[in-house]
């Protein structure tokens, strides 16, 4: 799964801060983002990147003052 959901994050935040924060952490750039009020879904081009960018970002980061999660992004009829 590829598909990566980004929680907790500040309505400041854009697509450009998201695309920074991942070049900034060595991580690839993502095929798509879809970015809400409040959160964001990151589609990435292999699941080796997805996995790198959840240890990597999850819990660890700031973004706007605020601690981002990052984890699998898991559809609605399996929650």
């Amino acid at each position: 799964m590829n598909k990566l959901y980004v929680g907790n994050l500040s309505p400041s935040v854009t697509v450009e801060d998201l695309e920074q924060l991942f070049g900034e952490r060595k991580l690839p750039a993502p095929e798509q983002v879809l970015l809400k009020s409040g959160y964001a879904f990151v589609d990435f081009p292999d699941q080796n990147s997805a996995i790198k960018a959840i240890e990597t970002l999850s819990g660890k980061v700031e973004l706007h003052g605020k601690l981002i999660e990052v984890d699998y992004s898991v559809p609605k009829k399996l929650r």
